[in-house]
């Protein structure tokens, strides 16, 4: 019983919005978009299971347009399904891969509670099964904000590429060479011993002349290239009181994170310190 009530309870919220109760969605961008691929996935799956009581009750109450135009509607709605998986899974996937951080485990846990309205359907009625499985729909603001959290994690991811680039492109610098070996030196053969010198009469030494020292040539001192000193880093202006907004097209490094927002009705990144 319990189960069929959170089922009931889950399906009751026909206006677009979701349910409220302990699997209603949660309020955060990525979670939601998560839980609306579950709790739509797990409509998708009951589409063969629920469609023989489906056919039954539009044949016993059949609509102004008769059978055969109520029963064309549930094929396209499955189609219609199917493609809005497929844009929920590529903006949850887009979310994970710009994150900074891991957060699939908790995007894991949101597709498991959106499944979980229906997790009712093996203990109730398959007549009453049937009639809320066709007057079921997701949230009409699934397929939007799946869209919105694609873009801004596009932005996101290139904001963070851009940082990463920037860092690990550096030069690393330079080695310094280790000095070479000295070549070995050929041994030299044991020389004969000199010839016992003759004596000869000393020379009357000549007084010594005093020898004229040249006057040192004076030239033009050469001045040291010395390096240009590094250009200092660019600082990131505040812009509109203390926020430090980045361009998305032409990002430049962040020491902080990069958020998404909007000013003056563009999506721009603002740079806070962590």
């Amino acid at each position: 019983m319990a189960n069929a009530l959170i089922l009931a309870l889950a399906l009751l919220a026909q206006d677009g919005s979701a349910a409220q109760g302990p699997n209603a969605p949660p309020t955060d961008e990525y979670g939601y978009v998560a839980w609306c691929y579950g709790a739509l996935g797990g409509y998708a799956n009951l589409y063969d299971r629920v469609m023989p009581e489906v056919t039954r009750i539009e044949k016993a109450f059949p609509g102004p347009d008769g059978v055969a135009a109520s029963l064309k509607t549930y094929p396209e709605l499955r189609s219609q399904a199917q493609k809005d998986l497929k844009v929920f899974a590529s903006a949850i996937t887009a979310a994970e891969k710009a994150s900074p951080r891991p957060i699939s485990e908790y995007g894991g846990s949101q597709v498991k509670r959106g499944a979980a309205i229906w997790q009712g359907a093996d203990s109730i009625d398959k007549a009453r099964l049937a009639q809320m499985w066709m007057s079921w729909s997701p949230p009409g603001d699934c397929e939007k904000r799946a869209k919105t959290l694609e873009m801004k994690s596009g932005i996101l991811g290139k904001a963070l590429n851009y940082n990463s680039v920037t860092v690990t492109t550096q030069a690393p610098p330079a080695p310094t060479p280790e000095p070479e070996a000295p070549a070995p030196q050929p041994v030299a053969e044991a020389a004969p011993p000199p010839p016992a010198p003759v004596e000869q009469p000393k020379p009357t030494p000549a007084p010594a002349k005093a020898v004229a020292k040249p006057a040192p040539v004076k030239t033009a001192a050469k001045a040291e290239a010395k390096p240009a000193a590094p250009a200092p880093a660019k600082k990131l202006t505040p812009i509109g009181g203390n926020e430090i907004i980045v361009d998305p097209v032409n990002p430049i490094a962040c020491a902080g994170s990069l958020i998404p927002a909007k000013r003056g009705g563009r999506d721009v990144l603002i740079c806070k310190k962590d």
